[in-house]
């Protein structure tokens, strides 16, 4: 499939998508938001839900790549696993470990 062939709607569409990621990463690595905030925001969680653990876990502030390896080794999750792909014992200690209770995806 050619760029030419997806429509120019979608296209912009992915930009926001994207730019709106990035921003909560942003957010989240300056410390103006909260993981448990993101959680319980429901546009910021409809995004988040489809970033992968270990892009989220590295937005964190004071935390790098090996932290998040590290931790997702810990819970047993994936490296290529996105928030939302999270079974239910990884999402209870995902949850548990950053003291997020009560949030079901």
């Amino acid at each position: 499939m050619s760029l030419q062939s997806i429509p120019l709607q979608n296209i912009e569409d992915a930009r926001k998508i994207r730019k709106l990621r990035s921003e909560i990463k942003r957010n989240l690595k300056t410390g103006n938001i909260s993981l448990s905030e993101a959680f319980s925001d429901s546009l910021i969680y409809k995004n988040l839900k489809e970033m992968k653990v270990i892009d989220s876990l590295c937005s964190l502030p004071k935390r790098g790549r090996i932290y998040a390896i590290n931790l997702m080794k810990e819970m047993n999750i994936s490296k290529c696993k996105k928030i939302g792909g999270l079974g239910k014992n990884q999402r209870l200690k995902f949850f548990m470990h950053f003291g997020i209770e009560n949030r079901i995806i």
